[in-house]
């Protein structure tokens, strides 16, 4: 009986403390702003950028000692379960987009670059996944009205925890190239316009991030045109629903722009 009762009483405080992880989804897509700017460097030593420059999409996020720390593994209702922030402010277009970040507990997750980001239904994600029961990799995907085109492109490599990584994904209007510490893995043709802002990401994992910074991708006029062609043979990934309930229903923010609910970590 006494064990009964504290299963009751667990479940009945995990419910209220739920409203506190609220999303703030976007009721319209990212709109380029009046005074936008195109470029953003964040070294996440000025926790005023948090609900100002950083709006927060999903997640339980909080600066400290110069990193931005997503706390908690917990699962939104998102696609792909992702917990996100994006930059407001910049200018709508293909950005260049650089991190640093380190997994900071073991088990099952992912973190990456946001790309092109409309809303928490439509955007491009590079992401590092560290599965250590299967297989360790960094992929790119898309998101398109809620369902997933996953694998866009890949590279199997081994992921640890408790190590610096610097992720890269340079947008160039027609291509998306990926690197990972200064080398590169993949390309992709991209066949959308370019729109959106940047921002990060993480899927059910303690992840820090100690850097991010974005420029407006401008093209070299005397660079040769890059090919929009994709591979013989190769078609476009299918899509796929995130999960059982399909597409995400789009609603209003909220009024409470808090970006760190005021709840201790446990």
């Amino acid at each position: 009986m006494v064990k009964r009762l504290f299963q009751f009483m667990s479940i009945g405080i995990l419910l209220s403390l739920g409203g506190c992880f609220s999303a703030r989804l976007l009721d319209t897509p990212y709109q380029e702003p009046i005074a936008s700017q195109r470029d953003f460097v964040d070294e996440f030593d000025d926790a005023s950028t948090l609900g100002n420059r950083w709006r927060r999409v999903s997640g339980w996020w909080g600066m400290t000692d110069s990193q931005l720390i997503q706390k908690l593994a917990w699962k939104s209702h998102l696609p792909g379960d992702f917990q996100m922030a994006y930059v407001n402010g910049l200018a709508s277009g293909a950005y260049e987009a650089e991190t640093r970040l380190n997994f900071l507990h073991p088990g099952e997750q992912a973190a990456g670059i946001l790309l092109r980001f409309q809303d928490q239904n439509n955007f491009y994600m590079l992401r590092i996944r560290h599965y250590p029961r299967w297989q360790d990799n960094i992929d790119l995907v898309q998101y398109i009205s809620g369902e997933r085109r996953e694998d866009l492109r890949r590279m199997d490599i081994s992921i640890h925890t408790g190590q610096w990584y610097t992720l890269r994904a340079e947008d160039r209007g027609n291509e998306i190239v990926a690197f990972l510490d200064g080398n590169e893995l993949f390309r992709y043709p991209t066949r959308d316009r370019a729109v959106g802002t940047v921002g990060l990401a993480t899927k059910t994992g303690k992840v820090a991030f100690e850097h991010f910074a974005a420029t407006l991708y401008e093209p070299d006029p005397e660079a040769p045109e890059v090919p929009t062609l994709r591979r013989k043979g190769e078609d476009e990934p299918p899509l796929s629903p995130h999960n059982a309930r399909g597409i995400t229903s789009l609603v209003p923010n909220p009024d409470d722009f808090r970006f760190d609910p005021d709840i201790s970590e446990k």
